[in-house]
Parts: C-alpha cells; sequence; structure tokens
C-alpha cells in the first residue's frame, strides 16, 4: 500500500489530578487535504491544530467569532515568531515557503486549563513533491523518566507531504487524528488509550512510535516513557504511570 503521509501528534499524560503551569505547549497535529491539480501544480489545504495551557495563552468567545485575532497577539512568548519549515527532502518541497504557526483560537476549557488553536492555509506545491514539515520548540512541561526542566526538551510535530501520484492518477489524502491533550490517568493502573483516526480513503490507518529526532526531537519513545509502555499497530496506547504528578510525552506517527 503507497504511504500517503505521516502525521506526528504529541500526547501528554498526567498521572495526578494536580495541574502543574511551568510551560504552554501540550501538543498538536499537523495534516493536509488535497484541494485540486491544474497544471504543475497542486493546491493543498495544510492544517495546524495545537493546544496550549489556558493560563498562559487564554482564549475568549470574542476570539473565537473574531479570526482576525491570533492566540499570540496579546501574548510574548517563542512561538510568536516560529514558522512550519521544510526539515527533509527540502530540495524536492516543490516551492513551498515556511508557514506562521500563530493559530486562531477554536475552543477552550477554564476547568481543564486548555486552549485550541488551529489554522489552514491553501498553498500550492508543484506535483510530485515529497518533503518533511516540522514545527520544532523547546518550551515544555517538566518530564518524567527522566526528570527533565522544561527548557531543556526539545520537541517536533512533523508532517510528511506526499504529492506524487498514485497509479490510479489520483493522490492520497493523509490520515487525520482528533486528540484532546493532556490526558490525566491515575497512577499505578494500566490504562489502554484508543486514538481516533480518521482516512478519507478508506485505507487501514497504522500507528507506530517515532523514533528519529527529525519526528520527535529530544522526547523520542522509550526514554521518556515508562517501563512497559506499548503502542500497537491499531493506534491503541497501554500505558501504566508510575507517580503522582509526573508528565509524560508521547510521540506518535499515523500513518497507512
Amino acid at each position: 500500500m503507497t504511504i500517503s503521509a505521516k502525521l506526528c501528534f504529541i500526547l501528554i499524560y498526567v498521572v495526578s489530578l494536580i495541574r502543574i503551569e511551568d510551560s504552554h505547549f501540550n501538543g498538536g497535529t499537523i495534516t493536509y487535504k488535497v484541494l485540486n491539480a491544474s497544471g504543475p501544480m497542486v493546491s493543498i489545504s495544510l492544517t495546524q491544530t495545537y493546544l496550549y495551557t489556558y493560563t498562559e495563552v487564554p482564549c475568549n468567545d470574542d476570539m473565537i467569532r473574531n479570526r482576525s485575532i491570533t492566540l499570540f497577539s496579546n501574548a510574548t512568548l517563542v512561538d510568536q515568531q516560529a514558522t512550519l519549515n521544510c526539515i527533509l527532502y527540502c530540495n524536492q518541497s516543490g516551492g513551498y515557503k515556511p508557514i506562521p504557526v500563530d493559530s486562531f483560537c477554536t475552543d477552550y476549557s477554564v476547568i481543564l486549563d486548555i486552549t485550541v488553536g488551529q489554522r489552514s492555509d491553501e498553498i500550492n506545491i508543484e506535483i510530485g513533491s515529497y518533503f518533511y514539515i516540522s514545527f520544532v520548540g523547546s518550551k515544555w512541561r517538566p518530564l518524567r523518566l527522566p526528570n527533565a526542566s522544561s527548557d531543556s526538551i526539545g520537541w517536533s510535530v512533523a508532517c510528511l507531504i506526499n504529492l506524487r501520484n498514485r497509479s490510479n492518477g489520483k493522490y492520497n489524502q493523509p490520515p487525520v487524528s482528533t486528540m484532546i491533550s493532556p490526558i490525566y490517568i491515575p497512577v499505578g493502573i494500566s490504562q489502554v488509550i484508543v486514538i481516533p483516526t480518521i482516512d478519507a480513503d478508506n485505507n487501514e490507518v497504522r500507528c507506530r512510535f517515532a523514533n528519529v529526532s527529525d519526528e520527535c526531537g529530544d522526547v523520542c519513545p522509550p526514554a521518556l516513557l515508562p517501563n512497559g509502555t506499548k503502542l500497537l499497530p491499531n493506534c491503541t496506547l497501554l500505558i501504566t504511570g508510575i507517580n503522582v504528578s509526573d508528565w509524560y510525552a508521547v510521540t506518535i506517527m499515523v500513518r497507512k
């Protein structure tokens, strides 16, 4: 089966009901949808979805209604000037130019301390392009195994853009996952977490741990996960939290 794309998303798992406010980024996803092809170019809609700590990146109903106000309009954060850059096979990027990651608020929860931001950009890229893009950063919550400070842990959220035609003349649409982060789990109790995935081509979707720095930065499994943590190919995560107030970053590649 032809691989249409890889979508990397990051989940945070905390083993407590205590919230820790040390950093603002809670993970996210990058994906795209082919809109149409004209001549040598393909038009795609590239969507970035990120989750933040509400107290650090606030949102309100006016921001959701007013799409001219971005999440970082009134915030002083390193992400404010960050862009989504090509990181691999850039000689095959088909004219891709970096896109800002500053997104529009789509949802928030004061109780859960979560802000959800999303942006979609329509861009034109040459047919046959094949390259990786990534949002790279370093602000992270203090993670366990080992216990590292938020400033020392780097991470990346990556996606493969694959605009090579299949034998039937069509493009594969990449799989999509919708997962809210962080997820709270009880200490010492084995958890089975099913990661929801959707594929527009109705192909079977498979999951694996991210395993190289381009895919996950410094949070590549299994170093920052409890012993015995498993990810099944059907996108089911098995994990048992060790200590109260631990945070875990889980980086997963979704493909078909």
